[in-house]
């Protein structure tokens, strides 16, 4: 039976903020142990700033994919085996068979930040929660399923060895692999009488549907009870969890995440209110917010890091006479790019396969000259646009036929798109260069030394690398969507105050117009500040009318631009900035938490 709830008009109750003291942090990667994207960065940021910044104790769990057996990381993390913990049991299969589990845990601390790394313990387990690669489908949904059930069995063991000063304040589920561990976790220890507000992030939809039975006690570990959910603002409904999975979310994983957390949050407002309403509904109404993403990079440490490999040697040749930008971009273009040793393993979802790495290597030659540079970097997908930067490349370089694109890209799992990409590359020797993996030292050096940055996303929720480009000084051409129209200001709007140059999604026309504008803008700019040849004619090459009149007025406008693009980082997107944002967002899931309720016909007063 079906009960709805009336929120009454009481004073909300709420500890606030401070009374968050311990977070739990699902996620299904972390920057520094396994990564493939953004998803990483932003909650190994999030997390540092919470345990650093607001003195949080912060436990980030995560499935190993192999990464406790890596020495290294061993001793990085300081893991040690969790000895008196093990989760045993059984999963049931839609074949009815029993599919036996024993995992564990690895714990280990870093820069303030615990971790949990869930492992297999046994062939059959380790063969999921210990493979190396991160996204594929035939491994996915298996690390989700006992990753649920390791960290909800792990809570119970806490409560049975009454360890409760170490279960959490609050749990944060990021993305959509981490709703069943996050819902099954809520749940478990709401039935101890332990309640505990449970926040979801969306940092990126992915539109998952399954089946009720994977989420259920038979393979996730998510039992059905009747439980109070707020739906929005309608109020709040006694409802089945099966119920909620099949009638209201219609099997949709995300859905179900935003109908039973307590807050949503996603990574800018843009993307909240433009993607992910439009696809969860209303259910999110009253009980969702943006929390930024961050950066923290340090120009100083960067150019130190550049002029200085991790053998305390100098890199690529550079000595104390590279001072300018346009010698750093020189030496890159015509030297640099000889000694890149891009690596995989560790940063992706790739085995990080010789075969690979010699793919790499091939396509990195130096250029014959130096040229204005456009820099791109990401992960080899649809979403991110490498084609549509691609399409704009002849477009530029008949206008400015010296300009050279490099491209920084983490390889995709598909070889097809992985050689095809390459392919186009290839058809551009003397102005393209692509580089699959990474080269940390080359990679900042890219950044230092590059005029402009190209971000032509289709889909963008926030774009961390929009703010790694524009604290470095370079102004950001990219595409008209999502987060890029929270960090990015638009120089044709905002004048110069502005940081870059928006452009319609998927239009390789604009978008080549765009830079062509930017280029030239900072080519005056370098002109100016050498003191060479006037170059005041090329003004009118200019497409962008503003940004024509604006530079027109001020050669050094490119420079003015360059710092605008710093202090927009400085000032607003640092991850202390975001650790803020979170605490407030925490303080709301704790209010919605404890919100007194009351029956809408003949019910006592009761505390949701």
């Amino acid at each position: 039976m079906l009960t709805r709830r009336v929120t009454s008009q009481q004073p909300s109750l709420s500890r606030g903020a401070h009374s968050v003291k311990r977070v739990w942090m699902l996620s299904y990667e972390c920057a520094g142990l396994a990564q493939a994207g953004g998803l990483g960065e932003a909650v190994a940021g999030l997390a540092r700033t919470l345990a650093q910044d607001s003195k949080i104790e912060v436990t980030v769990f995560l499935p190993s994919h192999g990464r406790h057996l890596d020495q290294d990381l061993r001793t990085a993390y300081n893991l040690k085996d969790e000895t008196t913990f093990i989760a045993n049991g059984y999963r049931t299969g839609t074949d009815h068979l029993h599919y036996r589990y024993l995992a564990g845990i690895e714990r280990g601390h870093r820069d303030s930040v615990r971790y949990a790394l869930v492992k297999g313990l046994d062939g059959r387990t380790s063969k999921w929660l210990n493979h190396r690669t991160l996204y594929d489908s035939n491994v996915v949904f298996e690390k989700m399923s006992l990753f649920a059930r390791t960290v909800k069995t792990y809570s119970d063991y806490l409560l049975a060895t009454g360890s409760l000063s170490n279960l959490p304040d609050l749990i944060h589920a990021h993305d959509w692999h981490m709703i069943p561990a996050g819902v099954a976790l809520k749940q478990s220890l709401e039935e101890n009488r332990v309640r505990v507000p449970l926040v979801f992030t969306i940092h990126l939809l992915g539109r998952v549907s399954l089946p009720w039975h994977y989420g259920s006690d038979a393979w996730c570990g998510i039992q059905d009870l009747q439980h109070d959910v707020r739906i929005g603002r309608k109020g709040v409904f006694t409802l089945g969890y099966r119920q909620v999975w099949e009638a209201y979310c219609h099997d949709s994983l995300e859905r179900f995440g935003c109908y039973e957390a307590n807050y949503v949050t996603s990574v800018s407002s843009s993307y909240l209110t433009h993607d992910v309403s439009d696809y969860v509904g209303n259910a999110i109404k009253g009980k969702s917010g943006h929390v930024y993403n961050g950066c923290d990079w340090d120009n100083e440490e960067i150019n130190s890091m550049v002029r200085v490999d991790q053998t305390g040697e100098k890199p690529i040749g550079l000595n104390d006479q590279y001072l300018n930008r346009w010698d750093l971009r020189r030496q890159l273009l015509t030297q640099g790019l000889a000694e890149a040793r891009p690596t995989v393993e560790g940063q992706n979802n790739l085995d990080g396969s010789q075969e690979r790495r010699d793919q790499s290597k091939r396509l990195i030659e130096p250029f014959e000259e130096d040229g204005s540079l456009v820099l791109m970097t990401g992960r080899l997908s649809p979403q991110k646009g490498v084609d549509i930067l691609l399409d704009a490349v002849p477009r530029i370089l008949k206008v400015l036929p010296s300009t050279k694109f490099l491209f920084f890209l983490l390889p995709s799992n598909d070889p097809d798109s992985n050689k095809s990409t390459s392919m186009v590359a290839a058809g551009y020797p003397r102005n393209v260069r692509l580089i699959m993996g990474r080269d940390r030292p080359l990679y900042l050096l890219s950044h230092v030394a590059a005029d402009v940055y190209a971000m032509p996303s289709r889909v963008e929720p926030f774009g961390i690398s929009a703010l790694e480009a524009m604290i470095t000084g370079n102004p950001v051409v990219g595409a008209d969507v999502g987060g890029l129209r929270e960090t990015v200001l638009d120089i044709q709007k905002y004048g110069d105050t502005g940081t870059g140059i928006l452009t319609p999604a998927e239009d390789a026309r604009s978008l080549s117009s765009a830079l062509i504008s930017m280029i030239i803008t900072m080519k005056i700019d370098e002109s100016s500040q050498r003191g060479e040849v006037d170059m005041s004619d090329s003004v009118e090459e200019i497409p962008s009318k503003p940004i024509r009149e604006m530079v027109g007025k001020n050669p050094r406008f490119g420079s003015m631009i360059r710092e605008n693009c710093r202090s927009r980082v400085e000032e607003k997107f640092r991850w202390k900035n975001a650790g803020l944002l979170a605490l407030a967002r925490y303080a709301k899931a704790k209010q919605l938490s404890t919100k007194p309720t009351v029956y809408s016909k003949g019910g006592k007063s009761s505390r949701n």
